[in-house]
């Protein structure tokens, strides 16, 4: 599992460096509008948190590697320490003394991220369901929806509710394709669906197309724009 999280973490990295994708812009350019409640990720790569969007409209529910835990005394642990143990290929340690004596603790380092068979925290349950009755659209973008409890939040908005997919394919129509679906999420294609929309094909594409339909296309590529610009500026 320490092996596991060390490539993962990695890769996270590597993402980081390359930056938000307009995706991530456009969840921005909706939190500008005032028309964001909360953007839910199972990302654990903070790219939301690049393009400026208020940590409290960011809910990430696999956590991410923006700190770490000591799993023996429960200490926190700085980004900054977590990178240099994961791409050194060692296993970060907890360095901290007990009040009571100079022995250093020796605990491992745990990033906080949820790995696999992990509960989510009770946090993300609370805002779930304190968010449901609100959304009045509920956008899902990039993903297979194959990971539960997340793939349960388009069916927890009220029946009403329009729900847009911008992905490469539709995904959760067909049960039996899915080991913990019980019936379809969408109705894309059924005589009396009302409520959900498909956009198909790449995302950032289809972002675009939707902007320029709201007429908001020029002020998501200046977001895009200031933040490359920004990037730069600190590598220099």
């Amino acid at each position: 599992a320490l092996h596991e999280e060390e490539l993962e973490g990695k890769q996270w990295y590597q993402r980081r460096v390359r930056g938000p994708t307009v995706a991530h812009h456009f969840i921005k350019l909706l939190s500008d509008k005032g028309v964001l409640l909360r953007n839910y990720t199972q990302n654990i790569d903070m790219l939301q948190s690049q393009t400026g969007i208020p940590a409290e409209k960011v809910f990430e529910v696999h956590g991410s590697f923006r700190s770490g835990t000591c799993m023996k005394c429960q200490a926190k642990l700085d980004s900054q320490q977590l990178k240099d143990a994961i791409f050194s290929g060692s296993v970060a340690y907890c360095e901290l003394s007990s009040e009571t004596n100079d022995a250093v603790c020796g605990g491992i380092i745990k990033p906080d991220i949820v790995m696999f068979g992990e509960k989510l925290s009770q946090d993300y349950l609370c805002t779930v369901s304190k968010d449901e009755g609100k959304c009045d659209l509920l956008i899902i973008m990039g993903t297979s929806l194959s990971v539960g409890p997340v793939n349960k939040i388009p069916t927890s908005v009220p029946s009403s509710t329009p729900r847009l997919l911008i992905n490469m394919e539709k995904v959760c129509t067909d049960v039996s394709q899915y080991n913990n679906l019980s019936a379809p999420i969408f109705f894309f294609d059924h005589p009396d669906n009302l409520t959900d929309v498909f956009m198909g094909g790449d995302i950032d594409s289809s972002v675009r197309e939707l902007v320029e339909m709201v007429g908001w296309d020029k002020e998501l590529e200046e977001l895009c724009k200031d933040v490359k610009n920004s990037e730069t500026k600190s590598g220099n």
